[in-house]
């Protein structure tokens, strides 16, 4: 639904990125439809919009970044949108401001370690102000304090968007709203942590066994 913060999680090879890429019709089902924002992701004529409306960044940053200045990246694409050139600057500092990398507005994201890239990739796509935004596994190389920091911003500051997070760690996502687990492409659980810790096995492996490592 509009505004809720939705997780998926699962083991390696469980289907978290071939479902993220069905969200903004990088790839298209096979059999069954996909909807987004009432639009089927299998016809051509809604491709656009669906990418619109549905923002996504992915783990490697590297294959991301397209200017030599981070502002200028950040920048980069709602020109060809009919965004007012005042609007994309302004949109700038707010989206910049929201990861914590307004510091870095000048630059070069070359020399950017990899946890600020991935934050210069999330700046760029809330500079585009989706319905949806989803992030396959785009905080892996972020603190925990940095993550939890973002996230609060995402809540306040982007109420009404749609927020669906691929993580690796349970942590990142105990207050969502609703966690999908996937295990070999089909769905094992849905529901908040604490249900899927008491109803869901495969959740409660994950649990178990990253509560041991840290432990």
């Amino acid at each position: 639904e509009e505004g809720q913060f939705i997780a998926v999680l699962g083991h390696n090879g469980s289907g978290k990125s071939t479902f993220a890429k069905h969200l903004n019709a990088l790839l298209t089902p096979s059999e069954g439809t996909v909807w987004v924002d009432g639009k089927d992701t299998a016809k051509d004529e809604n491709i656009l919009d669906i990418r619109k409306e549905a923002g996504m960044i992915f783990q490697n940053t590297d294959n991301q970044i397209v200017a030599g200045v981070v502002e200028e990246d950040v920048a980069f694409g709602p020109e060809n949108i009919g965004v007012p050139t005042e609007e994309i600057w302004e949109r700038v500092g707010h989206s910049l401001e929201a990861v914590g990398m307004t510091a870095y507005r000048y630059h070069s994201p070359n020399r950017l370690s990899g946890g600020q890239k991935q934050r210069l990739c999330i700046a760029r796509a809330l500079l585009k102000c989706p319905k949806i935004l989803i992030l396959d596994d785009s905080t892996s190389a972020v603190d925990t304090a940095t993550e939890r920091a973002i996230r609060e911003a995402l809540h306040s500051e982007y109420k009404d968007m749609t927020k669906i997070i691929i993580a690796q760690r349970i942590r990142s996502v105990m207050d969502a709203d609703e966690i999908l687990v996937l295990d070999n492409g089909k769905t094992a659980g849905f529901g908040t942590h604490e249900q899927l810790l008491a109803d869901c096995p495969v959740y409660r492996e994950i649990y178990d066994v990253q509560n041991g490592r840290e432990e």
